[in-house]
């Protein structure tokens, strides 16, 4: 297997990898593993998928299929190998092979297998690749042939032959330039970009591998120009506008190296052998001797004259007017602007959305129209794009010729790049970020709201969460918000089984909500709060998405109740003592005027019966009880409060003695 084949093993597991990996390896060859697809393996010549691609949104052996699908896209994976397990039908060992598998091996195939099949597939695709190069190389030999044979046509057959050679070579553009004799600059006569020639001015101090192959009269490829040496100061400017690759080849006329041959690829280590490079040797050899006998000076003479800067806009022009097209077809404003803001293209849907004509915008500079704070931000950004800066999307505010500012969001492209252009997409969002900024001041406005309310308002997801905990809240249970949002779970600021009651309730109710009714709430410290709580449940689209509890504290309220309690049992003794007091004046005043009456007739019967009579033990009996009756009265009439004693079982009656204390301090 040829050295420069690189292997990647991809998908599937790290273990799944690192097997095959750690055997082709002990085999020597070059194989690394990847777990991701591809990003950089433009020069992969073998890809070993031996699983699903980490990417795909499918599972099984669909994501086997991704994977491969992803491998034979890239653009330098020539062979691709999937290993399914044991167990896969056929069907699916067909859909691998539609989506580009060179073969597919199923089981648990030993590694040896795996690597004598991946060198046999590669010596054929080698063979095979070279046989293209051959059949390549042999097109451009008849190609410059047809040039040589044919003196006039050698300005216009260039850019074609160019084109040919390029691709024999294994790089992506190329161009043919003359040395003048002062070996400080370079005219630019063809390229493969270019459909007709020109005459282009160069400075070699910008052209460091030009100069290298011209000193020693031999090929110079840089591979990986950013990190080369070679360009110096220029290696950015190089890569960016010329390639990451580069190959000069000079082109020796009569003895000396009058011209050179300069390819450029987009690829850092473009697949580019040793036989294609002798093969641009020779070809260098030909146009060389084609050069000769004063065909140098004619085609010299017989390109357009122009200096770099008008070629430059010549060549960007046409590349505009080509993506004028795609510009027209963008249901978005598209813009197209220089390195310094100056509006360079423009399609209808911009000028829909702004009101200004293409010819009101020619050579204006894009930042007139925008909002004054934001002109200096936007010139950096257009400067930044136009230099191959890659940025993420913005908003901006213009000002149609209405004079309405209209908000737009912004995605750059480095498309035109290389031309120092910017191409802008515009989306108008002026209405979208109204309504944002209405949603966010009315979302700002409910959080101060619910902040500003006396009661705690707790909200939690359906898992428990706690997502609202407002200032009221956190007064009533001794957490600050911080403390309980995503951290202590709802049904911990109740006692035991209080939450899930509270939840079946709610759903038990046809609107989802508890009717408020007087729970205990649990606070920080632990201590069991007495408090008036309403809850809901929070639907969307019919779907329960969270709960919501409105608490109010009635610590003071239930002390304000126990309060009102002893002094309604206050008053209602006070009453009572007060209508005893009345009664027993009213019993007191009534029933002295039959007793004084009683005492009276028993003191007359005394003293008209004589000693012996029968009678006057009894009329003395009724003297003494009616004296007992008057003590018994004038103690009734001294009662000033209400004080009971037992008497039979379980009753009780006034005790007269406790109740008339004027009376006991009288005897």
């Amino acid at each position: 297997m040829p050295e420069s084949e690189r292997i990647l093993v991809v998908g599937g597991s790290d273990v799944d990898r690192e097997r095959i990996v750690a055997d082709l390896r002990r085999r020597e060859l070059k194989v690394e593993a990847r777990g991701g697809l591809l990003e950089d393996a433009e020069d992969a010549g073998v890809v070993v998928v031996v699983g699903g691609a980490i990417t795909s949104k499918r599972d099984g052996v669909a994501a086997w299929v991704d994977a491969v699908s992803a491998a034979r896209i890239a653009a330098a994976a020539r062979i691709v190998f999937a290993c399914v397990p044991d167990g896969t039908d056929a069907e699916a060992v067909e859909a691998l092979y539609q989506a580009g598998a060179d073969e597919v091996l199923v089981g648990a195939l030993a590694e040896a297998d795996i690597a004598q099949r991946i060198k046999v597939h590669a010596y054929s695709s080698a063979r095979r690749r070279l046989s293209e190069l051959n059949a390549r190389q042999v097109e451009v030999l008849e190609s410059l042939s047809g040039l040589l044979s044919d003196e006039t046509d050698w300005p216009n057959g260039l850019p074609e032959f160019l084109s040919r050679l390029s691709a024999a070579v294994g790089f992506t553009r190329s161009a043919l330039l003359l040395i003048e004799e002062d070996r400080r600059t370079a005219t630019l006569v063809a390229s493969s970009e270019e459909s007709e020639p020109v005459r282009v001015q160069l400075e070699l101090k910008r052209y460091p591998e030009i100069q290298a192959c011209l000193e020693e009269r031999k090929s110079v490829l840089v591979c990986g120009v950013r990190s080369s040496p070679l360009f110096g100061p220029w290696a950015d400017l190089a890569a960016t506008h010329g390639g990451e690759a580069m190959l000069a080849t000079p082109i020796d006329v009569g003895g000396h190296p009058l011209a050179a041959l300069l390819f450029r690829s987009y690829l850092a280590n473009p697949p580019t052998s040793d036989g294609a490079r002798a093969f641009l040797t020779q070809i260098a050899q030909l146009i060389g001797v084609g050069l000769r006998s004063g065909t140098l000076e004619r085609l010299r003479d017989q390109t357009r004259r122009t200096s770099l800067r008008l070629h430059e806009e010549e060549r960007r022009s046409r590349v505009f007017l080509q993506y004028q097209d795609f510009c027209e077809s963008a249901p978005d404003g598209m813009v197209v602007v220089d390195e310094e803001g100056n509006v360079l293209l423009v399609n209808r849907a911009f000028e829909t959305m702004t009101g200004y004509a293409r010819a009101g915008l020619a050579d204006r500079s894009l930042a007139s129209i925008v909002e004054t704070s934001q002109r200096e931000a936007l010139l950096e950004i257009v400067a930044k794009v136009a230099g191959g800066v890659r940025l993420e999307e913005f908003d901006l505010e213009l000002e149609t010729t209405s004079g309405e500012m209209r908000t737009v969001n912004v995605v750059c492209s480095i498309a035109l790049s290389q031309f120092r252009a910017a191409v802008l997409a515009l989306r108008d969002v002026t209405e979208e970020r109204r309504l944002a900024a209405e949603l966010r001041s009315t979302k700002e406005f409910l959080e101060r709201l619910i902040d500003s309310t006396v009661d705690g308002i707790v909200a939690a997801d359906l898992k428990g969460n706690v997502r609202i905990f407002n200032r009221g809240a956190a007064q009533l249970f001794g957490y600050t918000p911080e403390q309980v949002i995503g951290t202590v779970p709802v049904w911990q600021l109740y006692p035991d089984g209080v939450a899930r009651r509270i939840m079946a309730e709610m759903r038990s109710s046809p609107r989802g909500r508890l009717q408020p009714q007087r729970l205990h709430i649990v606070t920080k410290n632990g201590a069991q709060v007495p408090a008036h709580v309403a809850a809901s449940i929070v639907y969307a689209e019919g779907r329960e998405i969270a709960t919501v509890g409105v608490v109010s504290d009635l610590r003071d309220r239930v002390h304000m109740e126990e309060r009102l309690s002893q002094a309604q049992a206050e008053l209602e003794r006070s009453e009572k003592q007060m209508v005893l007091a009345e009664l027993a004046g009213a019993t007191a005043h009534e029933l002295n005027q039959p007793l004084t009456s009683l005492m009276w007739c028993a003191g007359f019967l005394r003293k008209k019966l004589g000693p012996q009579e029968d009678t006057l033990r009894a009329a003395e009996t009724i003297a003494t009880e009616a004296e007992r009756m008057a003590e018994i009265v004038r103690k009734i009439g001294q009662i000033t409060h209400y004080e009971t004693k037992p008497y039979v079982g379980s009753t009780h009656i006034l005790d007269l003695e406790k109740s008339a204390p004027h009376s006991r301090s009288k005897e």
